[in-house]
């Protein structure tokens, strides 16, 4: 990775910015990456995921609200097949074609709605919830929405 750093998003332990690409701590079997706006993940080749940087909406999945300069363990996912990162949440498809999405959930990005004494509200998540779909193949996230492929070929946003 590489550029600006201020939130540990490039990986490498640091927070000073990187004019050169900097290899991220600890990772060496990188299947996937996706970059967010201070964070990033990386879908490893055992099906388990990696974040790091800015985590202030709990986009770092690893059920806490910690910044992180150097990768942490997303929280319950060993079979993911796919990563999303976007302004401050991030998605992951998994092998059995279900999706699970953290981080914040403002304009409603992650897919889900918590009850709250009948009505329903928006909030963050900094573990993984599941999302309602099946026969995911793909996904995509921007600054305030996410977006998946089905197996069928179409596209749900």
């Amino acid at each position: 990775c590489w550029g600006l750093n201020s939130s540990g998003q490039l990986g490498n332990s640091s927070s000073i910015n990187a004019y050169k690409p900097v290899a991220v701590t600890g990772v060496s079997t990188a299947a996937q990456a996706a970059a967010g706006g201070r964070h990033s993940c990386a879908l490893l080749s055992d099906g388990t995921l990696k974040c790091w940087g800015l985590n202030i909406f709990g986009q770092l999945g690893n059920s806490s609200f910690l910044n992180a300069s150097a990768p942490v363990t997303v929280t319950g996912i060993t079979t993911a097949s796919g990563i999303a990162s976007g302004s401050n949440h991030a998605c992951s498809s998994l092998t059995d074609g279900t999706v699970r999405c953290w981080g914040d959930n403002s304009a409603g990005q992650l897919g889900i709605l918590w009850p709250l004494v009948g009505a329903f509200y928006m909030t963050t998540s900094s573990s993984p919830v599941q999302v309602s779909l099946t026969s995911v193949v793909g996904m995509a996230a921007g600054l305030y929405h996410s977006c998946a492929r089905l197996s069928d070929n179409r596209v749900v946003c």
